[in-house]
């Protein structure tokens, strides 16, 4: 199947809590703490498209992340998640997250997702109900 390039979806947006625990000795979200919120969110993200979670039956894996810190993520100020798809192949597809604090990027990554044949664990072409639901996501260009 073609590769999807064209599309202005709709983001997903999600205020994500944060604990007094996610601190760390420099008083601001721990680094590994904070991809771990971009995970939240694009889990929550896939939820809201799909109506499902990740699982056996037809499992996602990540295959690559790339995270850009810019500002510190502290605790207090509310912390809102923007997610949205980037790029949809034929087996996987690319998560944008956003972390945003005061209406500032604190946080930007992109994930690569591939989807497994949950017998063989290889790469599998994307049904038609998952390109749909990630097409509503696809935003391939930002203002």
């Amino acid at each position: 199947m073609a590769e999807i390039n064209q599309a202005q979806g709709t983001k997903f947006l999600r205020e994500i809590d944060l604990r007094w625990s996610d601190q760390d000795a420099n008083g601001h979200v721990n680094n590994a703490r904070a991809i771990t919120l971009v995970e939240e969110a694009r889990v929550r993200a896939a939820l809201h498209w799909t109506g499902t979670f990740p699982n056996g039956e037809r499992p996602r894996v990540v295959r690559s992340l790339n995270v850009d810190f810019f500002r510190p993520i502290n605790y207090g100020p509310e912390l809102w998640a923007h997610v949205w798809i980037s790029r949809i192949g034929s087996t996987s597809y690319t998560v944008h997250h956003e972390l945003h604090q005061n209406g500032k990027p604190c946080v930007v990554a992109e994930t690569a997702i591939v989807q497994l044949n949950p017998d063989t664990q290889k790469p599998e072409p994307l049904d038609d109900h998952m390109r749909h639901a990630l097409a509503a996501a696809l935003i391939t260009e930002q203002p």
